[in-house]
């Protein structure tokens, strides 16, 4: 993963969250520069903190790709190419190519997009996807809060209330049948109440 992002991009970031293997090592020695947490956080914890870091430097966009597998790095440019026509989020949709893709986590997927859909008053699709890019403009613009799953969509409707072109971009996904954390059903009505109470709050600012 890291060298197949780094063909298209000049630095990968890994933020290791608690891992009790060799991901900091092996992310090193692929040429990524490494965010050790000691700690597991959860997803939204540990993307914080890596976004923090990315945000004390000059770049002008941040790509985000889950490091379980099921992205390919070669996708990244259809998100390069939107962020050239201006785009300052876009979303890599995994349901434009679902081959694959378990049904029920495409039902799911296609649930939790209706109300975010609603909330955000966006042509949200595969709102739960995990690679993504947004502008350092639009994302200093916001604080995110979540620490787990519900980052994502945190994200977007934070994000819906200041960024000037969204778009959405097919992209491949891969499933290896491997274990995963995430349990569609469950996890996408907890992330639609978060959702909820993310619109309702109103408390985004910096």
């Amino acid at each position: 993963m890291v060298r197949g992002l780094l063909r298209h991009v000049p630095e990968v970031l890994v933020v290791d969250d608690g891992s009790e293997d060799r991901t900091s090592e092996v992310a090193r020695e692929a040429g990524a520069k490494v965010l050790r947490r000691e700690r597991n956080g959860g997803k939204g914890t540990a993307l914080r903190d890596g976004l923090a870091h990315l945000l004390e430097a000059d770049w002008t966009h941040v790509a985000f790709v889950d490091g379980d597998g099921q992205h390919d790095p070669d996708d990244l440019p259809v998100l390069l190419d939107a962020a050239r026509r201006g785009a300052d989020f876009v979303i890599g949709s995994r349901l434009a190519n679902p081959d694959g893709m378990p049904a029920k986590n495409r039902r799911a997927n296609e649930m939790g997009d209706k109300v975010l859909s609603r909330m955000t008053g966006l042509p949200v699709e595969d709102g739960q996807s995990g690679f993504r890019l947004l502008s350092t403009d639009l994302l200093r613009q916001f604080r995110l809060t979540a620490s787990r799953y519900a980052i994502e969509n945190e994200m977007l409707i934070r994000a819906s209330r200041r960024l000037r072109k969204f778009e959405v971009v097919p992209i491949r996904s891969i499933y290896n049948g491997g274990p995963r954390h995430y349990r569609p059903f469950r996890d996408t009505w907890v992330t639609s109440w978060l959702s909820a109470h993310y619109k309702t709050t109103g408390s985004d600012e910096s």
